[in-house]
């Protein structure tokens, strides 16, 4: 029997040098954020002078002051506080975190109510303005709209919503954007025979939303929950614009950031290796959420149906 040879296709060929180049960029882009984060890490256990003139050594001990500076991170809670605007009074780490947490949860819960809301209504109901909406969320998320700050804090101002959590949570919770279609695509997805099989028990519109359609999409929503918790908790642009007096953690190590090398604050100088430490510190909460439900972030959400 003759032996058949099988050649490659060209087709074939290209997509092996496509992916060996994708794999090759992506190995470089991982090593990149690996290298800048163990370069902060290990410049954050070194004492000011160590950091000054040794950049990338192991921390020196030929100092008396010098070496290994475990004691930055017990520091970096102790000195990193921010002064609030117009006041003499300051924030200080604790204080930070707690309005983090607020901002954080409270932004996801309002922002998530309002795109589940909006997103279950065009999928499972018919009426005038469905397109409408639809259209309005794909318009916004796509072209930017130039010069939107400005109104905000006028808005802001007008209605006495700065420097208030609530207020906040209510002029930025919105239905569009990119996980507005993540629960449109849910929802749209559910079939409407779990709702017809309710209703027949007599239950109502919003028992079926709540009990029928949420349990079975909740899969999804707690993954974009994870997601926007760690979207707002890293945001320092908003609490700086419309919460200067309830400064966040990101906002304070914005702010510290963009001082000089020794940051003279309330209790003491917050030199460059302290502020590295008060990044790690900070990054902690986020690290944890992300190791605790990686699965949920990482992994497929797949949708059973009815079958027959």
């Amino acid at each position: 029997m003759k032996k058949r040879i099988y050649k490659t296709s060209k087709i074939k060929r290209r997509m092996d040098a496509f992916q060996i180049v994708l794999y090759v960029i992506v190995t470089f882009y991982v090593l990149s954020m690996i290298f800048v984060l163990g370069f902060g890490l290990l410049n954050s256990f070194k004492a000011d002078g160590d950091f000054d003139k040794n950049l990338f050594g192991l921390p020196r001990t030929d100092k008396p002051s010098w070496g290994w500076r475990f004691d930055n991170y017990s520091n970096a809670i102790k000195l990193f506080s921010v002064q609030i605007p117009n006041t003499a009074n300051y924030a200080h780490f604790w204080d930070m975190f707690f309005n983090s947490f607020i901002y954080a949860f409270g932004l996801t819960v309002f922002t998530m109510a309002t795109e589940i809301i909006m997103a279950y209504a065009i999928a499972k109901y018919d009426f005038k303005l469905k397109k409408f909406f639809y259209g309005v969320a794909i318009v916004v998320m796509l072209i930017p709209i130039i010069g939107s700050l400005a109104s905000e804090v006028q808005f802001a101002r007008f209605f006495n919503l700065q420097n208030s959590f609530l207020g906040v949570f209510i002029m930025k919770c919105k239905f569009t954007g990119i996980y507005f279609l993540v629960f449109y695509a849910t929802f749209k997805g559910i079939s409407w025979t779990y709702a017809e099989a309710a209703q027949i028990d007599g239950a109502s519109h919003l028992r079926v939303f709540l009990e029928v359609m949420l349990p079975l999409a909740k899969a999804t929503i707690s993954a974009v929950f994870i997601l926007l918790f760690i979207e707002y908790w890293n945001d320092y642009y908003v609490p700086m614009i419309f919460l200067p007096q309830k400064p966040t953690l990101s906002y304070g190590l914005f702010y510290i950031r963009s001082s000089d090398n020794t940051y003279e604050g309330l209790d003491g100088d917050l030199t460059t290796p302290i502020k590295l430490a008060s990044c790690f510190i900070a990054c902690v909460p986020i690290l944890a959420v992300f190791v605790v439900f990686k699965d949920k972030i990482m992994g497929n959400v797949t949708m059973g149906g009815i079958k027959g």
